[in-house]
């Protein structure tokens, strides 16, 4: 049986409905604005870092009960709420009521660092009855930390200036990057239609200046530009700005400087021809001993441009301290002593020396051309110092200092000593370190291996090699050695070494295509097998021209991963890739990728004429193979012609080379239409 709701019931429902309506409806909450500690009210805000806060504060003219939430809502940067872009800037319960035409006032807040516009809006939300209050349109906010300022680079962003090669383009970079319009200038005047913080293919030196648009906010910042100069670097004068020659006495101090001294570029020293690893900058100062030779710099300003100084000649007035002990060395528990010597040019005649050990003398003054004064037996650890008075025309003392240390343990490291020719090589060992008690690891000398039993393992299985290397050959690839040293005689723990597997590069690297030419509107992975050991550079062949490939968009496609075993490209055209392990280099054999399927060949770079009819000859790919309009020309390694011809019939060198195919090394040109399309070496096995 149905039951009949009460009319009286019916009423008290409806009127309770009405009334909840009018509420909802009649709750109001205008358009909010931001305040400003506490003060005045703004739609327009240009914040930093100094002052990040602000608060905000919306009239409702109908009120609300107590213990009401309140949210405080920012749209995207073009005035549009949405549940992806809408952000909460602040929340706020009041727990007293706000009366009719009272303000809902929203304590103070940080003000997003991201923010960046004109046309923000700004809302208030009551979420207890889902009620949004009026808009406020057109906020203008931007937030800027001007104690970072702005800055403008090229490609290095150590760099003050930027340098430009012949035939090179730069792109300038302005940080920060993130705000909406950027006003670009060249020598005073505005580039137009440049507004990105990016400005690419910069090709003209001069002076050129951005300034960050801040708006309405622009009157606020004081640090909103930032400029840099572009050089032509092949017309930079690079020089070492002293004179040749250079002459010092051994404690004078003695500074070489270029003059070019941007912090973005690289500077190679070199004496003699020899790089000096620890000169790296655009001024140095040189040793005490053994500073006399020939100097020169090689500035690099780009990847692909550098300027070699005129050499300038540093004489030394005075004496060296030709050879001395390394700065730290080990006495071993094995051992009874160490000795510590050193050799000098000085004069002989009124030339003294000095040891000390922390300090204090070891056994006076003594003339060098004494027996034995140059060196001294040490049994302790300690920090021991040489002071040599040379009697010549400086009349300079010259020092010297080694600190001896007692180990607590070992560590081994071993490294890859590879033959790149013989497809050979040997492990070996790299560094033997003694462990002090700081932790501070000491290198081992030579001569002092021999207080240490060596012994290789495959795995944990002993090989039984018991010298400083390991030889291996290309059936050792993939394994894994390590090598342990124990020092005789003590109670120490095997230093055993880091694990190392065998890796050669063969003569016939190969790329694989996947997929093996590019479709329409995709792209093609170029790979080769991967080794943490290898070094990658892909090189694309361009006009018969190796050109390295660098990462990125250009007219004619993109390109992305130099430096690793793969590379993806939608560029047709012709690849291979360099790759280096240890001391050795080894191209791959080229690979032709085109837009069509069966159109990546391969050019062969061995042949085996030994009549087993297996690769007895070179063999073309048949857009190579038979083609009247493609010329083939085979040098021998001395650059004699050994066969050239139009419609080449894959029959060298069995049938038609001059020199029969005796030399073990050949290289070949192929034009097509007269232009060089591919060129490389042929090795011939017999």
């Amino acid at each position: 049986m149905k039951k009949k709701l009460n009319p009286i019931s019916l009423i008290a429902i409806v009127i309770g409905f009405l009334f909840s309506v009018q509420e909802v409806y009649t709750q109001q909450i205008d358009a909010p604005l931001f305040s400003i500690d506490g003060g005045g009210t703004t739609k327009q805000l240009c914040v930093n870092q100094n002052a990040p806060n602000r608060g905000a504060v919306a009239k409702t003219p109908s009120g609300f009960g107590p213990n009401t939430e309140y949210i405080l809502e920012l749209s995207d940067d073009t005035g549009i709420f949405s549940d992806a872009t809408t952000r909460t800037l602040t929340t706020f319960t009041s727990s007293a009521a706000i009366p009719p035409n009272g303000d809902i006032v929203f304590p103070s807040f940080p003000i997003p660092t991201d923010l960046r516009g004109e046309n923000y809006s700004l809302r208030v939300r009551v979420p207890a009855s889902n009620y949004i209050g009026m808009v406020r349109t057109r906020v203008i906010i931007y937030y800027f930390d001007f104690s970072e300022g702005v800055t403008l680079t090229g490609s290095n962003i150590e760099s003050n200036t930027v340098a430009l090669c012949v035939g090179e383009s730069s792109t300038l970079t302005a940080l920060p990057g993130d705000f909406p319009r950027y006003i670009w200038s060249y020598n005073g005047t505005i580039i137009t239609g440049e507004s990105s913080s990016t400005l690419e293919n910069v090709t003209q030196v001069g002076t050129y200046k951005v300034e960050v648009d801040f708006g309405s906010c622009n009157a606020f910042y004081n640090f909103d530009s930032a400029t840099v100069e572009v050089i032509d670097f092949n017309k930079t004068t690079v020089r070492i700005n002293e004179s040749s020659p250079q002459q010092f006495c051994p404690s004078d101090v003695k500074i070489l400087t270029t003059s070019v001294t941007d912090p973005g570029f690289t500077y190679e020293w070199f004496k003699d021809g020899i790089l000096i690893p620890e000169f790296d900058g655009p001024s140095e100062i040189l040793p005490q001993s053994n500073f006399a030779g020939t100097y020169t710099v090689n500035v690099i300003g780009t990847e692909t441009c550098s300027i070699l100084t005129d050499p300038v000649e540093v004489i030394n007035l005075g004496s060296d301290i030709l050879t001395q002990p390394p700065p730290q060395i080990m006495i071993l528990p094995t051992q009874i002593s160490l000795t510590l010597e050193i050799t000098t040019n000085a004069p002989l005649s009124g030339s003294t020396i000095e040891w000390f050990r922390n300090g204090i003398s070891f056994q006076g003054v003594l003339p060098i051309s004494d027996p034995g004064a140059l060196s001294i037996t040490v049994t302790d650890p300690g920090v021991y110092s040489a002071s040599l008075f040379a009697n010549d025309v400086c009349m300079d003392t010259l020092e010297t200092t080694t600190e001896v240390f007692e180990p607590v343990g070992f560590k081994t490291v071993i490294t890859n000593l590879l033959n790149c020719e013989e497809g050979t090589g040997s492990l070996g060992l790299e560094n033997l370190y003694g462990i002090t008690d700081t932790g501070i690891e000491v290198p081992i000398t030579t001569d002092q291996y021999t207080f240490f039993d060596f012994e290789w393992f495959l795995g944990t299985q002993s090989t039984g090699v018991t010298e400083t290397t390991f030889s291996v050959t290309e059936d050792n690839i993939g394994e894994i050695y390590a090598l342990e040293a124990t020092l005789r005689g003590a109670a120490f723990d095997t230093a055993r070494s880091n694990d190392l597997t065998v890796e050669f590069l063969g003569n016939n690297v190969v790329i694989s295509a996947s997929p093996a030419f590019i479709p329409f509107g995709e792209n093609s992975t170029l790979s080769v097998s991967q080794s943490t050991s290898y070094m990658y550079e892909w090189f694309r062949v361009v006009d018969g021209e190796n050109e390295l490939i660098v990462d990125g968009t250009t007219n004619d496609g993109s390109i992305t991963g130099q430096g690793t075993n793969a590379i993806v490209t939608d560029m047709t055209g012709q690849y291979f890739v360099r790759i280096t392990v240890a001391d050795c280099i080894i191209d791959s054999q080229p690979i032709v990728i085109s837009n069509a399927a069966g159109k990546s060949e391969i050019i062969p770079n061995i042949v085996t004429p030994n009549n087993d009819g297996i690769n007895d000859n070179w063999l073309l790919p048949p857009s190579l193979f038979n083609q009247q309009d493609v010329e083939v020309t085979i040098y021998t390694s001395r650059g004699q012609v050994d066969y050239t011809s139009v419609n080449y019939q894959n029959n060298w060198p069995v049938e038609n080379s001059k020199s029969l195919g005796q030399d073990p090394l050949y290289y070949y040109i192929i034009t097509k239409n007269n232009s060089v399309i591919r060129k490389g070496s042929i090795t011939v096995m017999r």
